[in-house]
């Protein structure tokens, strides 16, 4: 899937096209009954299904029919498709949906909870897919489910979903402290294997959600300094914003943003000049030429801001 943020989109992780067991890991199904075993996909073809569901009533018929047989890769992809649908669909879904999305939460919190075969993979697509559902606020048991299972398995995160996972919390405004420790952590220490948009993704986050790390933004400081050529304008404009709104001081890396984007500001778009400009206002850091040009630009765009 794709993660969406401040105007532009997150590259997510893939789901896994495996079917895997046909089991859920320990614990009961809370969810309808599978039909019978005879008339029942594989565990490869039901992986299928969810993917390739084109309306929420089609992937909801599916989860009505067969999650008493999901395991940890039905649910990474059944959250990934509802994040995708939903992002199109009738804004009042959820209310012809209630009781299957019920359901599926119920289980995904028992299986985050519960299995040991659910890896860092799965946990940060299924956030990725419940932040984009536009019902993360009544999901608080996924939520802490989730947070407790990515924070055990930390370690096993790449660049894309700790940035993934950091982009879900932050969207879904649900505070977990201690996973935001483990992240930042991580990241800190592997911010060299990020890519310039997951730099950025991840301090926006952190930003957003108000969890303080001077370290992680000195460890992006150094990392995107030295590749700012190689970030978007949203990139840039969502990176200096994150800095000025988290109140990390850095001369050096502000200077730098100034000078990559005094030399393509025309690309900007209005949200990039008004987000750039704010942070550098915000962080009472003088940058006269890009001040001017920004003033130009937006005196240029104005009806489109």
């Amino acid at each position: 899937p794709l993660m969406y943020m401040a105007g532009g989109a997150f590259a997510a992780s893939k789901t896994d096209s495996r079917g895997g067991r046909g089991g859920r890991g320990r614990g009961k199904g809370r969810g309808p009954p599978s039909s019978n075993s005879t008339s029942s996909p594989s565990p490869a073809l039901l992986t299928a299904n969810i993917k390739n569901a084109r309306t929420l009533d089609s992937l909801f018929g599916t989860v009505t029919a067969h999650l008493g047989r999901f395991n940890h890769i039905h649910l990474s992809a059944c959250w990934n498709t509802l994040g995708r649908l939903a992002a199109g669909a009738d804004p009042l879904w959820f209310q012809r949906h209630a009781k299957e999305l019920e359901s599926l939460a119920q289980t995904t919190a028992e299986v985050a909870e519960t299995s040991a075969e659910v890896r860092a993979r799965e946990l940060a697509n299924i956030a990725h897919g419940a932040a984009k559902s536009g019902r993360a606020a009544g999901l608080g048991a996924v939520w802490a489910a989730l947070a407790d299972a990515i924070e055990r398995r930390i370690g096993d995160c790449n660049a894309q979903e700790l940035a993934n996972v950091a982009w879900a919390f932050a969207r879904a405004e649900h505070r977990s402290s201690a996973l935001f420790d483990a992240l930042a952590a991580a990241a800190e220490k592997r911010a060299a294997d990020f890519n310039p948009q997951e730099l950025s993704n991840t301090v926006h986050a952190f930003a957003k959600a108000g969890h303080s790390s001077p370290a992680l933004f000195a460890a992006v400081a150094e990392a995107s300094g030295r590749r700012l050529a190689e970030f978007t304008p949203q990139g840039l404009a969502n990176t200096v914003w994150a800095f000025a709104t988290a109140d990390v001081a850095s001369h050096a890396f502000f200077e730098a943003v100034a000078a990559a984007a005094l030399s393509r500001l025309s690309a900007f778009n209005p949200q990039d000049l008004a987000s750039t400009a704010y942070a550098f206002a915000k962080a009472a850091h003088a940058s006269p030429a890009l001040f001017e040009q920004i003033g130009a630009s937006a005196a240029r765009r104005l009806p489109s801001f």
